[in-house]
């Protein structure tokens, strides 16, 4: 017997990730597509204090499509600083609509009560809110 899927009024951390792959500042553009790539994720958090930064695919790719090279190019010249976070408690659609109206396909959940930081995708939403 197969678990039910979270419907769309579920709360976002019942989709949640939260095993994320960290960078830090400092990783090469290449070193990044590498840890994509060798966990099949698409979004990095990046460590820093007191605040949260991301990378995405998309960072990277337009970064190298400006000519950035690979080995030259650092986190901290890619990553957006102003990360967008919901609460582990928002609901599957809510944070699907925050998705669609920021064209992001991916968002931070901040669990200060677990003090811990999670992802979630947009892939991760489409089953629950296809279930109803």
């Amino acid at each position: 017997m197969s678990a039910e899927l979270p419907g769309r009024t579920d709360p976002v951390r019942s989709v949640t990730a939260f095993d994320i792959v960290t960078c830090r500042g400092v990783n090469t553009l290449r070193e990044m597509a590498e840890m994509m790539a060798g966990r099949a994720v698409g979004f990095l958090l990046v460590t820093r204090e007191g605040s949260v930064a991301v990378v995405s695919e998309r960072d990277i790719v337009r970064a190298l499509a400006d000519g950035e090279d690979p080995d030259d190019g650092w986190a901290v010249d890619v990553m957006s600083r102003d990360a967008l976070t919901v609460s582990p408690d928002t609901a599957i659609e809510a944070a699907a609509e925050l998705m669609l109206e920021a064209n992001v396909r991916h968002l931070v959940v901040d669990d200060p009560d677990h003090e811990r930081y999670g992802v979630v995708s947009i892939r991760d939403l489409v089953g629950p809110l296809l279930a109803g």
